[in-house]
């Protein structure tokens, strides 16, 4: 099955952007659009194995209305095969309500 490298997030629930042994360890950049209509996400981008997370991101804080751009310099690449980690995002508003957020990762050549 192919990884989904397109995300539309509408929960504070963790959300699995790419699992174990999706085989996307090429990831070229990830963009994260606040598309809330009026209020600023807080947002946990997060690499995951096993009992263990390893944040890229904690708490974030992306105004409604902007999106964030992460590449190569920022540290994104990682081994995401069935012996890798799984890349993991939580976002809520200021006082813990869901908000919207687009989520697309682009993958290298």
């Amino acid at each position: 099955m192919a990884a989904t490298l397109q995300h539309n997030i509408t929960t504070v629930l963790t959300k699995n952007l790419l699992t174990v042994g999706d085989n996307v360890s090429n990831v070229k950049y990830i963009s994260i659009a606040n598309i809330d209509s009026s209020r600023a996400a807080i947002i946990n981008l997060f690499l995951n194995k096993g009992a263990n997370d390893y944040y890229l991101m904690k708490n974030y804080r992306l105004n409604f209305g902007e999106t964030l751009f992460l590449n190569k310099d920022n540290n994104i690449a990682f081994d995401n095969s069935t012996t890798g980690f799984s890349l993991r995002t939580q976002v809520q508003s200021d006082n813990g309500a869901a908000v919207s957020v687009d989520v697309v990762i682009k993958r290298g050549l």
